[in-house]
């Protein structure tokens, strides 16, 4: 049953996000016929079209999940959603997988089309120059190992995957518990509200973690290593263990009140 319910969350979102996706296609299309035929003007502008649909495209998706979890779970569709035979635990899953794997999607997108237009730029430099670029850091890089390499990438990889995770989670808490009566009222104000005083409150305690709790994660090219300093004590690219234990925390509280809203004290309009 909860394999039905992430094909038809996944249905559902293709509903809603594909619109802005064929958009991306067309004017990636005039981008391509840009670059076949030099046409400068056309470049131009398809490069900034571009640019500008990639950071559309993650606000219609955040957008959409907002508008679909809403919808599907407190609305009109509620009465048919809730009497499905699955736990509000398995629903909330089916949900924010589907949730998670847009949002991906979409940073992947975006990333992608930036990827392409700084390639682009970067394929305009004379080959002089690019030799002249990789000799210089080559002096002053050292070349990491593979493991080295997997490592942190694969690092990086489930640091962003949290994140999209916390974010979704966040979303789902400050839809649900603006259904609860007392902010139902304020319709999908509340639901702004909520989501900002959550955002501000979880950005304070990040930030004040990383200042004083002296153990965080430092990532150079000759590896990672655990140090006993704050994040703003440690020189180079670092991420706060604390920071990354409280988000995970964090989020799965907001689960476990999402669900725990869902059983207990949502008013289905």
């Amino acid at each position: 049953m909860v394999g039905k319910l992430i094909k038809n969350e996944l249905k559902a979102g293709i509903h809603s996000i594909a619109p802005i996706y064929i958009v991306t296609a067309a004017i990636l299309g005039l981008l391509a016929i840009a670059f076949a035929f030099e046409i400068l003007w056309l470049a131009i502008i398809s490069i900034i079209g571009v640019a500008l649909v990639g950071i559309a495209i993650l606000a219609v998706t955040l957008i959409s999940v907002i508008n679909n979890f809403n919808k599907s779970m407190f609305r009109d569709q509620g009465y048919l959603t809730f009497t499905l035979p699955v736990t509000s635990g398995q629903l909330l899953f089916a949900k924010a997988l589907c949730s998670f794997l847009w949002i991906l999607l979409s940073y992947l997108v975006l990333i992608g089309i930036f990827a392409g237009v700084y390639g682009y730029a970067a394929s305009q430099i004379d080959d002089e120059q690019v030799v002249m670029v990789r000799i210089f850091l080559s002096t002053i890089m050292e070349i990491p190992d593979a493991g080295t390499i997997i490592g942190i990438i694969a690092f990086f990889v489930s640091y962003f995957f949290l994140q999209i995770i916390f974010l979704v989670s966040e979303i789902y808490f400050s839809v649900s518990l603006s259904n609860v009566r007392p902010f139902q009222k304020m319709g999908m104000g509340s639901t702004i509200v909520i989501f900002l005083t959550t955002f501000a409150i979880t950005t304070v305690i990040s930030t004040l973690l990383k200042a004083f709790i002296p153990l965080t994660l430092k990532i150079e090219l000759s590896g990672m290593s655990l140090v006993f300093q704050t994040m703003e004590q440690t020189s180079g690219l670092a991420f706060g263990i604390g920071d990354i234990i409280f988000t995970l925390v964090t989020t799965v509280i907001f689960f476990v009140m999402s669900s725990w809203f869902m059983k207990h004290k949502i008013n289905l309009r």
